[in-house]
């Protein structure tokens, strides 16, 4: 048996509690030490998912031989500080989303790693999960005819707290950066099955928004054209409850996922799920069962890739995340620039 990617978390917020959580369950990855904004995070983190060992900062973690893989579950602005430094200690590194907070910060990022050679991903989870690839063969076979249109959100309230990682500029706040790249990934995921590649970028954008008061996105909503015709509608928000699910919409029918991002809306959930409309036929409701979390599951793909360096489709390759925060940025110009008028 091939001996387990032994992994260092920086954090210790929900993110990383819930990918410790799902690692219980696997045999391919072990947590074995955390760093957080304190040590005393680091410490009571570590108690709490029974991590062996605990750094008092950054440095002390990457000094541990043991730790062969970094999990960046820092909040958005610290992103490229952390895996840079992951990447110049020689650990793969798996970074939540958004990699950083635009595009060319992200391509620093991402010629770091290639010129270290270690593995660099952006941790879009669902990319990773079954149900996902599932989605995809059908959609290639026809189930519901040519694809036209697709329609995803991912959005919630929270309560609104200037000094919250959600609502401060210097954070990274915004609902964009926070969830839009979501359904901007998906959207342009499945415009590539349209045009008979891993991920497709659009020709044309336009936008609108509400911003709040500390000026971040609150609510933002994009229209995005795609040389074949393909269109998307895709809405993030922090402050209002606008959903998690997305339609894919063809000539036949249309497939209805619930909750793509976050299946069955639990992150430790062992069930995900999509229905497929086709005019003239009863729904059919396809369920995928795992034997563990998506957080899991991602942890475990990590794993599966290694030696090489750079994600396969349909996780995000280097490209699909620059790509994608392309389409990010001139989401939220768009929506500054309107602000402005």
């Amino acid at each position: 048996m091939t001996p387990a990617l032994h992994w260092g978390v920086i954090g210790t917020g929900g993110i990383a509690a819930d990918f410790c959580q799902a690692l219980n369950h696997s045999t391919q990855c072990v947590v074995v030490n955390v760093a957080g904004s304190s040590p005393a995070k680091a410490r009571d983190f570590a108690g709490r998912f029974a991590i062996p060992r605990w750094s008092d900062g950054l440095a002390t973690l990457l000094d541990d031989p043991r730790v062969e893989a970094i999990y960046v579950a820092t909040p958005h602005h610290l992103h490229e500080e952390h895996a840079m430094a992951a990447i110049a200690a020689g650990r793969h590194v798996l970074c939540e989303k958004p990699l950083t907070l635009e595009e060319r910060s992200a391509g620093r990022v991402i010629a770091a790693a290639r010129r270290r050679g270690v593995f660099l991903m952006e941790a879009f989870m669902y990319r990773c999960h079954p149900l996902l690839r599932e989605l995809l063969v059908r959609l290639e076979d026809g189930v519901i005819g040519p694809v036209r249109h697709v329609r995803a959100d991912f959005g919630f309230r929270a309560p609104r707290s200037p000094g919250h990682r959600l609502f401060s500029p210097a954070l990274g706040g915004g609902s964009i950066l926070d969830v839009g790249g979501y359904p901007v990934s998906f959207a342009r995921l499945i415009a590539g099955v349209v045009e008979r590649a891993p991920f497709a970028e659009p020709v044309a954008l336009t936008a609108s928004g509400l911003l709040g008061p500390t000026g971040v996105d609150e609510l933002a909503t994009a229209h995005l054209t795609f040389a074949s015709g393909f269109t998307a509608s895709v809405t993030s928000a922090v402050s209002y409850d606008v959903g998690m699910s997305a339609i894919v919409f063809g000539d036949r029918g249309r497939v209805v996922l619930p909750n793509p991002w976050i299946p069955n809306g639990g992150r430790q959930s062992l069930e995900a799920e999509f229905t497929v409309h086709v005019e003239g036929r009863e729904p059919e409701t396809v369920t995928i069962r795992t034997d563990m979390p998506t957080y899991g599951i991602e942890a475990e793909y990590v794993a599966r890739t290694l030696p090489a360096i750079e994600p396969k489709w349909p996780a995000m390759s280097w490209a699909d995340t620059l790509g994608n925060l392309r389409v990010m940025d001139g989401w939220r110009a768009s929506l500054r620039a309107q602000a402005q008028l």
